[in-house]
């Protein structure tokens, strides 16, 4: 009985282990064409998420490059996309959001219209990605949360999402 528990367990690990191998393999074969001409700076978040769950990714960006951050995946579901500087709160390891740069809120309405940092604003509809230079070295947070479907008749789908980061030093 304990052996098959255990055969059990250990199938059960190789199946996740191998979903979400897939789940990078395919996030991976999206980004050469999303970050056009930026380069993947080789990690990347490629989370298996469902209807309404979210996603937390910490990245640091340096002054003077220029780089773009990517959303893709999971194409049938809008996004909530928000980017934020953060800093650690009084030499503790607890961060604090500084400065929101850029804030999808995932509706897909022809009058809604996002601004970024540097304020040109733009139609919301399909907008998944944020391209920035930073003036000073910055840790940023981006925050993705799946709004859920209504009308999936009580089914939540689930789906592969990528959070790319790419960058070129070229002005």
């Amino acid at each position: 009985m304990r052996k098959t528990l255990l055969l059990i367990l250990a199938f059960c690990l190789t199946g996740i282990a191998g979903v979400k191998a897939q789940c990078r393999e395919y996030i991976e074969s999206l980004a050469e064409a999303e970050l056009d001409p930026y380069v993947l700076d080789g990690n990347f978040e490629s989370p298996i998420v469902t209807e309404g769950s979210s996603v937390e990714f910490y990245r640091t960006f340096m002054s003077g490059l220029n780089y773009k951050i990517d959303v893709c995946g999971m194409d049938m579901f809008f996004k909530e996309i928000t980017i934020s500087e953060v800093e650690k709160k009084d030499g503790s390891n607890k961060r604090v959001v500084r400065d929101v740069l850029f804030k999808n809120f995932g509706k897909n309405t022809e009058d809604q219209i996002v601004t970024t940092s540097d304020g040109t604003t733009l139609p919301l509809n399909g907008l998944n990605f944020f391209e920035f230079t930073p003036d000073h070295t910055m840790e940023l947070l981006i925050k993705v949360k799946i709004v859920p479907f209504d009308g999936g008749g009580g089914l939540k789908l689930e789906g592969c999402l990528g959070i790319l980061v790419g960058f070129s030093n070229s002005n």
